[in-house]
């Protein structure tokens, strides 16, 4: 599993910033759930998943439903040999990640969204492999020492794909093996079959956000549990071709609901939008906030009126500041008269709801 981590590693390098790693949710298959459990974005515990965030969300984008074009596939033009080779080679012990002559640019990083949707949906490939060594090219991955080299040049349309090409390449490399080594299991009985998450988490944001989600691409898994993290369905719901929208600058809102499989539980509902500013909260308008008591009465009136809360509320304070003001976001908890909590957060300044955390009578702190 180590392997596979180092491996999960250098795909999300090559495709800037994590953006392979929410892609490849979007190919079924890819991964299995113990992966995505332990190295994929979910990876969080029940006290919240930090995303971005901003205003009421009001969707806008209506899609058709594209099918990815991404597959095994990939890999039917290397021999058995070349794959066992590279995965030896991106695993050996010692041989981390890394990356030599610059950083992406954001150009670069918005060029290599757009290409990663039409990679994904509209089949379009690059005309030659990603290099894996010396002198065959300025852009290259060295095998040997697990390095990519960047030239000071900008990267043609032509790079950027074989190196989302090379990512998804290495990433049903990483599965191909994993699912060979992984013990499997027969999964047990679940309380909850996948439409019924999708639809209680769809009820969770119309609550809380008045948002409809039926016309987004929405991915139900079932996490296993695993490095202290208890198991937990995660329902994602973002516009079609999302990373096409990122790249070109235009604002959409996702949505991430997490839920208990045992009791069906909301455990947290987030709204993002990548493309919204914070405002970080210096410290005399820290000072400020916790004087000002509309923030806890927000708060209250999320649960009550939006989320439909009938319990007492017993106590209520503003948590986190240390962490949360470089966030500009204002965390309200609230705890309920047998013992459970919510935890509403706040994005500063104008108090529009960013998540909603519950915590039952047990696990709240």
């Amino acid at each position: 599993m180590e392997q596979n981590k180092r491996l999960t590693a250098l795909a999300i390098i090559l495709f800037s910033g994590g953006l392979l790693a929410a892609s490849a949710l979007l190919v079924p298959g890819i991964v299995n759930n113990s992966v995505a459990a332990k190295n994929g974005p979910a990876a969080v515990n029940r006290t919240g998943v930090h995303l971005t965030g901003g205003t009421i969300p009001v969707l806008k984008v209506e899609a058709p439903a594209p099918v990815s074009t991404v597959s095994a596939d990939l890999l039917d033009g290397m021999t058995e040999e070349e794959i066992r080779g590279i995965y030896e080679l991106l695993n050996k012990p010692g041989n981390e990640p890394q990356m030599v002559g610059r950083e992406m640019s954001e150009a670069e990083g918005k060029r290599s969204l757009v290409l990663s949707d039409k990679y994904v949906y509209d089949g379009l490939r690059p005309e030659q492999p990603l290099p894996l060594k010396a002198g065959q090219a300025e852009f290259y991955l060295e095998l040997e020492t697990h390095t990519l080299y960047f030239p000071e040049r900008e990267l043609t349309d032509e790079e950027l794909l074989q190196m989302i090409d090379w990512s998804y390449r290495t990433m049903f490399i990483a599965s191909r093996y994993n699912n060979a080594d992984h013990v499997t299991v027969p999964p047990l009985p679940q309380k909850f079959s996948k439409a019924e998450i999708k639809q209680r988490a769809a009820e969770s944001v119309r609550k809380l956000f008045d948002a409809d989600v039926s016309k987004l691409e929405t991915t139900v898994m079932l996490h296993e549990p695993g490095y202290g993290i208890p198991s937990f369905w995660s329902v994602h719901s973002a516009p079609y071709k999302s990373n096409t929208l990122r790249g070109q600058g235009k604002e959409y809102w996702q949505y991430d609901v997490m839920i208990d499989p045992e009791t069906g539980t909301m455990i947290d509902t987030t709204a993002a939008n990548v493309a919204l500013k914070r405002t970080p909260i210096d410290a005399a308008a820290a000072a400020a906030v916790l004087k000002d008591s509309r923030w806890i009465a927000r708060a209250k009136q999320i649960i009550t009126d939006k989320q439909g809360e009938t319990r007492a509320i017993v106590k209520a304070s503003i948590t986190g500041q240390d962490v949360n003001n470089k966030r500009g976001m204002v965390a309200v908890k609230l705890v309920l008269e047998d013992g459970s909590s919510y935890t509403a957060e706040l994005r500063y300044p104008d108090q529009t709801l960013r998540c909603l955390i519950y915590e039952a009578a047990g696990e709240a702190e």
